[in-house]
C-alpha cells in the first residue's frame, strides 16, 4: 500500500496524527494503530514531515530533499541531491547535523541557475554514535575534545569515564539523546593510550573509521573448530594438482597467500595455465559467523605496521593460505592459450595443490636479471618463470592493443624499526615480477566474468565506468593548459585516448603528477551485480577472483561457482542469489572505501611524523595541486605538504580553476612546477604538512586573490581536506 500516494490524491495534508490515521483508515481498511506505525516510520525515513505544530504533510510537496551530507572544520557543508548540483550549507544552516547524518534538506536560494544555497531542515539520522578524541580533566568538568574539530567537546561524567588519566586518548560512545540539548554527552568505552603515541594515534584513525582488530567470541571459536591440514582421501571428486610445479609469488613481508600458478609447455607452442586461488568458500560456509564477520568487514585493512584482516588468523594466516609444502584447497581456472596468448579454452575447477615453493617479488626479479646462485636454488621452476614472463609479455600487448590504460604511480613505502620509530619513506615503482603476477591474476579475473556472465548467473562484478563527460572536458583543458595535446573532447570516453596522453608525457619531469592528475578525472572503481565493463582495463568481462582471504567479492562469487560447479541448478542460483549479489556489492563498495581512507590517514599521520624530523630544512618537490588558498607541493618521497597563499609571493593572483593556475602580475603556479621549498610545520594531529618557497619573504601584506576566473567553481574547491582527499584518491583494480 503507497500511503503516501493516498495522502496526496486525497489532499490528506496538514493533519495530525489522529486525524490522518483514522481518514487513511476509512480509505483502506486497515487498523488506526498498525497505520500510525507505518506514518510513523515514513517520518523517520523523511517521507513524511512533522513539523512544528505536529502536522504531517509529504516532505518532497514541501521542497524537502533527503541526503546524506558532509560538513568540513570550518562547519558548513554539502549535501548532494539527485539531479542537482551539491547543496552548499552555510555553518548556520545546518541546525545541528553532523557529518554523515542523514537529513532533509532544502532549497534557500540560487546563484546563476548553477550554485544551490540550502540548509537542513531536519537531522533524520546521526550517523555518528562513537567518537576519537583526547580526554580533559578540567576543575569544573570532564571533556572529551574529538579528534575531529568538526564535532563540539563532550561531557563525560565520572561513571562513564572508565577512569581515564588527562590528556589519554579515547574512544566514546556519545548519548545520542543528548545532541539536540546545549551538551553533548557520551561514555569512554575504550582507553587507546596517551595522545601524541604513535601507537594511541594509529589506534584512534583505527576507531574513526569503525574498524575492529579482534573478532568476537563466536566466529573466533568456528575458526579454532577448523582443521588445520587437508586430507586429499576426503576429497576424491577434486582434480589432484599436488604433484605439479606450483608456486606463490608474493612480496617479502606477505602473510597470507591466496593465489598460485603453474603452467605447461603445450605442443602447439602454446601453454596451459593454472591459477590457483584459496578455495576460502569451503571453510567459510554461508551464514555462520565467520561469513558474516567478513561480510561486516569486506576487506582486509594494510597499514605499514598492522593488518586488519578480513578473516580470523586460523584461516587467513592458516589453512586457507597456500603456505609452501602443504596440501591446500583451491578453486582453480585452467586457460589454455595459443603461441600468442590468445584464450583457445579455459574451465573452472575445484581442486587440490601442494605449492613447491614460496617465492617473492625480489627474488623473480633476480632471477629474470640471470642471478645464477637463485637460478640454481629454483632449477625444477626456471623455465616456468621464464614462461610466465613470455605469457606476461604477450598478454601486456594484447591489453595495450585494446587500449589499457596503465598508470605507472609509484607507492609509497613507510619503513619502520621494531620500536614503530619511522626510518624511512620510499617510492615503490612496479617492476616485472609484479606485471607477471598482475598480468595472469587479470587474466583469469576476465575468464571467470566471461563464464559467468555468459551462464546468465546472478554474479559480483568489478566495474570501472567510463568518465564523466563534464571531467573529461575540465582534464582535457587543464592538459592543454600544460602543454599536453589530446583528443578528449572528441573520444575522451575511449580508454585508447587516456593511453596515448600517458604514453606521451614518459619520461617528463611532471609524470607522476600529470597521470596523478588524469586519474583523479576518472571514476572510481566499484563493485556491481551488472556487468558494465572495465575502462582502465579496456575489458569488455571482469570481476574479482583472485584473493578471496581478503576480499568479500571473492569469496562471494567463489560461493556462487562451487555452487554451479556442485550442480545446483541455475534457475536456483538465480532465485536464490539476485538480491544477495546486489547487497554484497553495496557492502563491499562502502567497506573498500571506509580502507582506503583509513589507510590513507594513517599514512598521512605517519607522514607529518616522519617530516617533524625535517622542520627548517630545504627539499626540491612539484606542484601536485592548485587551489585558491595556496598550492600542494609533492616531495620525491610522496610526502606532499601545502604553501599557502598567504605565503606565496605578494602578487595580485587570479585563480583558474579550469587550468587549476594561480597567476599573479609577477608569479604564476601551475600543476607540474618544479619549486624549493622548506618544511614550515608538520602537524601530527591534523595529519598535514606545510611548506614555504625557498626565497620568499614574509610581509604583512601577504598575498592574494583579486578574482576567480572559473567562479562555478566557488564552492566545490573551499576547503583543503576536501581537496586533499579528491587529489590522494586511489582506484584499485
Amino acid at each position: 500500500m503507497d500511503i503516501v500516494k493516498i495522502i496526496r490524491e486525497n489532499k490528506l495534508i496538514y493533519l495530525k496524527m489522529d486525524a490522518l490515521s483514522k481518514a487513511l483508515s476509512k480509505i483502506t481498511g486497515e487498523a488506526v494503530t498498525d497505520l500510525k506505525n507505518q506514518i510513523n516510520s515514513l517520518i523517520h525515513e523523511g517521507t513524511l514531515y512533522l513539523d512544528e505544530q505536529n502536522k504531517i504533510s509529504i516532505s518532497a510537496d514541501k521542497g524537502f530533499f533527503k541526503s546524506k551530507i558532509t560538513i568540513n572544520r570550518k562547519g558548513y557543508g554539502f549535501a548532494k541531491v539527485d539531479g542537482y548540483p551539491d547543496f552548499f550549507i552555510p555553518a548556520y544552516a545546518v541546525n545541528g547535523a553532523y557529518d554523515g547524518d542523514d537529513c532533509l534538506v532544502e532549497i534557500i536560494s540560487r546563484k546563476n541557475g548553477e550554485e544551490i544555497e540550502g540548509k537542513v531542515v531536519k537531522v533524520l539520522k546521526h550517523n555518528t554514535t562513537h567518537v576519537v578524541g583526547t580526554y580533559i580533566v578540567g576543575k569544573s568538568k570532564n571533556v572529551v575534545f574529538p579528534d575531529d574539530d568538526k564535532l563540539p567537546q563532550i561531557r563525560i561524567y565520572k561513571n562513564d569515564s572508565k577512569n581515564a588519566k588527562n590528556n589519554e586518548k579515547v574512544w566514546v560512545e556519545l548519548d545520542l539523546n543528548s545532541i539536540e540539548l546545549s551538551e553533548v554527552r557520551g561514555k569512554i568505552v575504550e582507553i587507546l593510550g596517551l595522545a601524541n603515541s604513535p601507537k594511541a594515534e594509529q589506534l584512534s584513525i583505527i576507531r574513526s573509521f569503525n574498524l575492529i582488530e579482534q573478532f568476537d567470541l563466536k566466529t573466533l571459536n568456528e575458526a579454532k573448530a577448523l582443521s588445520q591440514t587437508v586430507n586429499k582421501s576426503n576429497y576424491k571428486n577434486r582434480e589432484d594438482f599436488t604433484l605439479q610445479r606450483v608456486i606463490t609469488i608474493d612480496g617479502e613481508d606477505a602473510r597470507d597467500f591466496d593465489d598460485a600458478i603453474a603452467v605447461d609447455k603445450l605442443d602447439n607452442g602454446g601453454y596451459r595455465l593454472y591459477v590457483h586461488i584459496a578455495d576460502v568458500a569451503e571453510y567459510v560456509k554461508e551464514n555462520s559467523y565467520l561469513d558474516k564477520e567478513a561480510y561486516a568487514r569486506g576487506t582486509s585493512v594494510y597499514f605499514s605496521n598492522q593488518v586488519i584482516p578480513m578473516l580470523p588468523k586460523e584461516l587467513s594466516n592458516g589453512i586457507c593460505s597456500l603456505s609452501e609444502g602443504k596440501d591446500r584447497l583451491v578453486l582453480s581456472v585452467i586457460i589454455d592459450l595459443d603461441k600468442d596468448c590468445e584464450v583457445l579454452d579455459y574451465r573452472i575447477v575445484e581442486g587440490i595443490i601442494h605449492s613447491k615453493h614460496r617465492m617473492t617479488y625480489t627474488e623473480i626479479k633476480n632471477i629474470l636479471e640471470d642471478d645464477q646462485l637463485l637460478i640454481d636454488k629454483y632449477k625444477d621452476v626456471y623455465e616456468d618463470i621464464l614462461c610466465y614472463r613470455d605469457i606476461s609479455k604477450k598478454l601486456l600487448v594484447k591489453r595495450h592493443n585494446r587500449g589499457e590504460i596503465r598508470m605507472n604511480i609509484p607507492e609509497p613505502y613507510i619503513l619502520e624499526n621494531e620500536v614503530g620509530e619511522i626510518v624511512s619513506i620510499e617510492k615503490r615503482v612496479q617492476d616485472e615480477a609484479h606485471e607477471i603476477i598482475e598480468s595472469l591474476m587479470i587474466l583469469a579475473n576476465e575468464c571467470v566474468a566471461k563464464r559467468y556472465f555468459d551462464l546468465k548467473i546472478p554474479f559480483v562484478y568489478r566495474v570501472h565506468e567510463k568518465p564523466d563527460s563534464e571531467k573529461v572536458l575540465r582534464l582535457s583543458n587543464m592538459l592543454k593548459n600544460m602543454g599536453v595535446a589530446n583528443q578528449l573532447q572528441i573520444d575522451g570516453d575511449k580508454p585508447v585516448s587516456y593511453q596515448k596522453i600517458i604514453e606521451s608525457i614518459k619520461g617528463n619531469p611532471s609524470e607522476t603528477t600529470l597521470t596523478k592528475l588524469i586519474l583523479r578525472s576518472m571514476m572510481k572503481a566499484k563493485y556491481t551485480p551488472n556487468c558494465l565493463g572495465h575502462f582502465g582495463l579496456a575489458s569488455e568481462y571482469y570481476c574479482h577472483f583472485t584473493s578471496p582471504i581478503r576480499r568479500y567479492p571473492d569469496l562471494m562469487i567463489h560461493r556462487i561457482i562451487k555452487n554451479h560447479l556442485n550442480g545446483v541448478p541455475i534457475q536456483d542460483l538465480k532465485l536464490k542469489y539476485q538480491s544477495i549479489v546486489a547487497r554484497a556489492s553495496e557492502q563491499s563498495s562502502e567497506t573498500e572505501k571506509i580502507a582506503d581512507e583509513a589507510e590513507r590517514e594513517v599514512d598521512d599521520y605517519k607522514k607529518a611524523v616522519y617530516m617533524t624530523k625535517f622542520i627548517g630544512q630545504q627539499f626540491v618537490g612539484t606542484v601536485s595541486g592548485v587551489q585558491e588558498f595556496g598550492i600542494f607541493v609533492e616531495l620525491d618521497n610522496s610526502v606532499e605538504g601545502l604553501v599557502r597563499l598567504e605565503d606565496l609571493p605578494s602578487d595580485e593572483y587570479v585563480y583558474d580553476d579550469m587550468a587549476m593556475t594561480l597567476k599573479g602580475n609577477n608569479h604564476h603556479f601551475t600543476i607540474g612546477d618544479s619549486v624549493k621549498v622548506i618544511v614550515a610545520n608538520a602537524n601530527t594531529r591534523l595529519r598535514q604538512i606545510d611548506f614555504d618557497l625557498v626565497g620568499v619573504e614574509k610581509n604583512s601584506l601577504g598575498s592574494f586573490v583579486i578574482k576567480k576566473k572559473n567562479k562555478k567553481s566557488k564552492i566545490s574547491n573551499q576547503n583543503r581536506s576536501k581537496a586533499k582527499r579528491q587529489k590522494s584518491n586511489k582506484k584499485r583494480k
